[in-house]
């Protein structure tokens, strides 16, 4: 979004937030442990002319399964989409790109309903109903809302951006070509193109990147992480009281297959020191690669509501982002045995 910063290290961003915002993360942090274990690490909160010593929930927070503390979506760090909020607030937290060679990042909206009906004007509330009936968030309870995927050498690059693997052809408009970083970059546009019927063109477009040597084989060992840290998502979501209107789900891995199977080959031989949260020799080249990380993000129309149950409209999206991902892997499963057979 337009207005975020990050600090010179990249490892922290700093974001326009609402002060119920900053609420939502220090009372996640305060009172309820395993949701804020699935947020970005809180790191305290800035003014625009003075900034203002906060404590730190990193030193009290837990380490996650996918051993990173926090995360930041495609909202907080690049141009994707969104606007300057007009406030001289800011929240500090820990960026997810952190610690990746070459971070793919994934950006979910969840919520088939995507606004607070008690605090949205009537003609904001049509708009967006309107973008969920054309869109996936109807059905299913989520759409994509941006991706961003290293393609490798600048050569393969660029031969990658003339056509996609998802078969859905991409547009200028929805999809662009970051040659300086090799990065192909699908803005929220992209995702609206899609039915329930062939979403799952877009996380195989994700997980499978052929001109970065992102293998099927690869891909299966990401989605198999994945599907074990959503499900822990699902179960944090399902045990707490809470609303989150225009929430995502974020999703990154290490795109270098090499840094990838350096990541793997640490997490077997120093599991401990492979998903440790990250201290103060972090920046130490004795750090192993990260493999992935999932987190949920954006809460600035997030709260807890005691009596009201889960978030079944939060839920909804989570479940079937389950099933596409389970989906995928069996499509990717059969296709490596077949190819397997073949040989």
């Amino acid at each position: 979004s337009d207005g975020v910063l990050a600090d010179p290290s990249g490892e922290m961003i700093i974001k326009p937030c609402t002060a119920d915002e900053i609420a939502f993360y220090e009372s996640a942090n305060s009172s309820h442990p395993a949701f804020a274990a699935y947020m970005p690490t809180y790191m305290g909160t800035l003014s625009l002319d003075k900034p203002e010593a906060a404590e730190s929930a990193a030193a009290t927070a837990e380490p996650t399964a996918s051993g990173t503390a926090a995360t930041l979506g495609l909202d907080d760090v690049g141009p994707m989409h969104g606007k300057a909020l007009e406030t001289s607030r800011s929240i500090v937290l820990q960026n997810v790109a952190a610690g990746f060679s070459k971070p793919n990042i994934l950006d979910i909206k969840l919520g088939a309903v995507l606004y607070d009906a008690a605090s949205t004007r009537p003609e904001k509330r049509a708009r967006l109903d309107k973008v969920a009936a054309e869109t996936t968030s109807a059905p299913l309870g989520f759409r994509v809302a941006g991706m961003r995927v290293w393609q490798g050498a600048a050569a393969a690059a660029a031969d990658a951006a003339a056509g996609s693997t998802s078969g859905v052809a991409g547009t200028d408009d929805t999809v662009s070509l970051d040659r300086a970083a090799n990065y192909k970059e699908f803005n929220k546009i992209y995702g609206r193109v899609f039915s329930a019927d062939n979403v799952l063109a877009a996380f195989r477009e994700y997980a499978v990147v052929p001109a970065a040597g992102v293998t099927p084989q690869m891909a299966l060992d990401v989605i198999r992480g994945f599907r074990a840290e959503l499900q822990n998502v699902q179960r944090v979501l399902e045990q707490e009281e809470s609303r989150m209107f225009s929430a995502s789900l974020l999703f990154v891995y290490e795109g270098d297959p090499s840094r990838y199977k350096a990541a793997k080959e640490a997490e077997r031989t120093t599991p401990a020191k492979a998903k440790a949260v990250e201290d103060d020799d972090a920046e130490s080249e004795d750090e192993p690669p990260k493999v992935s990380a999932l987190k949920m993000i954006d809460f600035a129309h997030a709260s807890w509501t005691p009596g009201l149950g889960p978030d079944e409209n939060a839920l909804k999206g989570v479940r079937n982002v389950g099933k596409i991902l389970e989906d995928l892997y069996s499509e990717l499963e059969v296709a490596q045995d077949q190819a397997a057979g073949g040989q």
